[in-house]
Order: structure tokens, then C-alpha cells, then sequence
């Protein structure tokens, strides 16, 4: 082997162990539920608040939201709903992986409990389409589901703060301060 080989070589493997586990993930198809069975609720700049609930599934590689949709309430920073309705989600667009298994940091800081296998975590990333109660508005959105699962979450998203939703209606408003949530997928194929 040449001087020239081994170094890249050895740059290369230099690299690969500094990646993330998520960039370094199989390229097979995977087909995954989500589940936000307890309300995940952000909020706005404004103090304004959303509450998400809802389930689906999507598969990656090729990236596809299969089905998707639940139920949210708006209210404002006094705790006046404003709206309630319901969601489904149009298109997948973006998944990460955080990996499957374990979470890092629950019930208490610096533990890691184990999971079944089939339970992972990540960032998922949806458009989606809002219906508030009582109208006929359909209102695009983009719906972000991050969940702490795994052993790979990154450092803003690493302890239970960190699980939950972040809803951007483009030009409106953007509830992205995650006040609380709890979610998961799991992964069926």
C-alpha cells in the first residue's frame, strides 16, 4: 500500500469513528409508527401554546409518510383556547435517527435505562395539514416530532426537555419552545 493510501486510510477511519451514529446508519428501507399519546406541547414567542397528539407511520429510504394524523389546541398565553382541531400529515421531510434501544438521562440525570429493541427515537420532520374545528380552512404546517430514544441524541435534545414538538405555520406563527412531551416510534421493518 502507498504512503499516499494508507494515510487515507487512516483519515478515513479517523472520520467515520468522529460521525455520528446517524450518519453512519444502514441504507435499507425501515418502516416506523409514531405515537403521541399525551399532548407534546410548545410554544410560541408570544406565549401562545400548541398541544399535539396523533399517531402515523413513515419509512425511509425511500423517505415516505405513509399516514399521519391527530388532534391539536391553540391557546393563547392566558390559557384561553383559541382553536382545537385536527392534523394529517402530507409528507415526510427529513427523518434522523437517534438509534433504538436505550434512553440516555430517565428518570434522572446521568441514568440510562433500557428499552426493547424496536423502540427508537429521532427527529422527524412532516408537512401537515390543520383543520380547525368547525371550519373549512385547511392551514399548511410543518409538524417536527423529536423524541429522545437511543443512544445518539444530540446535546439539545438529550434529556427529557428535549422530547416533544416544535409547529411552524410559515408566515404566522412558530411554537418551537418544547414545554413538554413525550412520544416514540417503533420500528416495524
Amino acid at each position: 500500500m502507498k504512503r499516499g493510501s494508507v494515510l487515507v486510510a487512516i483519515l478515513t477511519l479517523a472520520v467515520s469513528m468522529l460521525l455520528p451514529a446517524t450518519a453512519l446508519a444502514d441504507s435499507a428501507t425501515h418502516t416506523f409508527v409514531f405515537m403521541l399519546e399525551l399532548p407534546n406541547v410548545s410554544e410560541a414567542s408570544n406565549g401562545d401554546r400548541v398541544a399535539i397528539t396523533g399517531e402515523g407511520e413513515f419509512s425511509v429510504h425511500p423517505n415516505a409518510i405513509i399516514e399521519g394524523a391527530g388532534h391539536f389546541t391553540h391557546t393563547n398565553s392566558s390559557g384561553a383556547v383559541l382553536a382545537t382541531g385536527t392534523w394529517e400529515a402530507t409528507d415526510l421531510l427529513d427523518y434522523q435517527s437517534y438509534g433504538c434501544g436505550v434512553v440516555h438521562n430517565f428518570p434522572a440525570p446521568g441514568v440510562t435505562t433500557p428499552l426493547p429493541p424496536n423502540f427508537c427515537g429521532g427527529m422527524v420532520k412532516m408537512r401537515v395539514v390543520a383543520t380547525p374545528n368547525g371550519t373549512t380552512l385547511q392551514i399548511d404546517a410543518i409538524l417536527t416530532i423529536f423524541c429522545i430514544i437511543g443512544p445518539n441524541p444530540p446535546n439539545s435534545h438529550d434529556d427529557p426537555s428535549g422530547e416533544g414538538i416544535h409547529l411552524v405555520v410559515p408566515g404566522i406563527i412558530n411554537f418551537n419552545q418544547i414545554i413538554q412531551g413525550m412520544n416514540r416510534y417503533e420500528q416495524q421493518s
